[in-house]
């Protein structure tokens, strides 16, 4: 069986008509995933590289 889901990283999920069955879709026409706040985002450090 196929566990994946995804409802939970839809930006629309809690407005979604479309079914009632959220814990069991794999596929959408209007999926339109979840972009994370980036103030919740960890800073990321920049890597210098140095040529040898």
């Amino acid at each position: 069986m196929n566990q994946f889901n995804i409802c939970p990283s839809c930006m629309h999920r809690n407005n979604c008509v479309l079914t009632a069955q959220k814990d069991k879709v794999w596929s959408c026409s209007e999926f339109d995933e979840a972009i994370p706040n980036t103030r919740d985002l960890e800073p990321i450090q920049e890597q210098t590289l140095e040529l040898v």
